[in-house]
């Protein structure tokens, strides 16, 4: 976020921006005092994120290795065996977070962007692999017993979340390559990415709102911030195709300003729609339960 704000903010030549295009000199007070943040806000977090990750693959393998504990959670209900997309959208995160803040903070990378390009495109391919083999099985599990649609909730939505991470990881390195070829190749497979997310995101929000329709009671107040799981959805989606149409019009000279504008204006529309809907929706969550509750993971939605 604070990297999208200076981005738009502050200008700067062709590409994305950097500590040293930030005029300190010629901003106001209340400029600098903005900028300052933000530039410590993406340096404390960035290196948290990097921290955070060697922790969580160390983690990750660790509990591969234990053999069972993969097996018993992918045993789980639907809503629970989706977590294991988890990994995946933190991954997928952390290259977007690395593309950002290595080039803006150190002027080496920033100089020798292209670079990075090949080693983006072999980690987005392990993730493609590992997201499309995932749900392969998780489309497995469903199939091979009977669906109990009173048990599921929107933490149901959690692999389409992690397509979308994916395809934001992928849709970067095709808007952001010189070479054709690595353009095309992250644009094609970001393309599968996305029509698969699309889909399993269309199929599942009809179904979870028809669900919930039905239900004479909300989910237990533990679930209920999932809700906001699609606000994300919708935005990360939505910058997707937006970076594909910067794709089309760079190497096929389509002249994609108009659709462009309007995908993102719609994406942005209904996301804010779904904010007020889920607010409005869970107002007493809000009143009676939320400042004395304890942390669970699905309040990681509301950020």
């Amino acid at each position: 976020m604070a990297f999208n704000w200076l981005q738009f903010a502050v200008p700067h030549g062709q590409g994305s921006v950097k500590i040293t295009d930030i005029r300190w000199a010629e901003l106001t007070t209340v400029q600098s005092g903005l900028y300052g943040l933000l530039v410590g806000i993406m340096l404390v977090l960035a290196i948290a994120n990097v921290l955070l990750t060697i922790v969580l693959l160390k983690d990750l393998a660790r509990w591969l290795r234990a053999g069972q504990g993969y097996k018993e959670f992918m045993s789980g209900p639907p809503s629970r065996i989706t977590g294991i997309f988890v990994p995946v959208a933190s991954l997928a995160m952390t290259i977007a977070v690395l593309l950002a803040a290595l080039p803006f903070f150190i002027p080496a990378v920033s100089a020798n962007i292209q670079a990075l390009m090949i080693p983006g495109l072999i980690i987005f391919g392990l993730l493609w692999l590992t997201i499309f083999t995932l749900e392969s099985r998780v489309l497995r599990s469903w199939m091979g017993r009977p669906l109990d649609a009173t048990g599921l909730n929107f933490v149901w939505l959690l692999d389409v979340f992690a397509f979308g991470l994916v395809a934001l990881s992928g849709t970067g390195l095709a808007s952001l390559a010189s070479n054709r070829g690595i353009a095309s190749i992250a644009a094609l497979a970001s393309l599968l990415v996305l029509v698969v997310g699309t889909s399993l995101l269309a199929v599942k929000a009809v179904f979870l709102i028809r669900v919930q329709l039905r239900s004479r009671t909300m989910p237990e107040n533990q679930l209920k911030p999932a809700f906001f799981l699609l606000v994300p959805i919708t935005c990360l989606y939505g910058i997707s195709y937006y970076r594909l149409m910067l794709y089309l019009q760079k190497w096929f000279g389509l002249d994609m300003k108009v659709p462009s504008h309007y995908l993102i204006t719609l994406s942005y529309i209904v996301a804010m729609a779904w904010v007020i809907f889920s607010i409005y929706l869970l107002r007493g969550y809000f009143r009676r339960y939320f400042r004395t509750s304890e942390y669970f993971p699905t309040q990681w939605a509301l950020v």
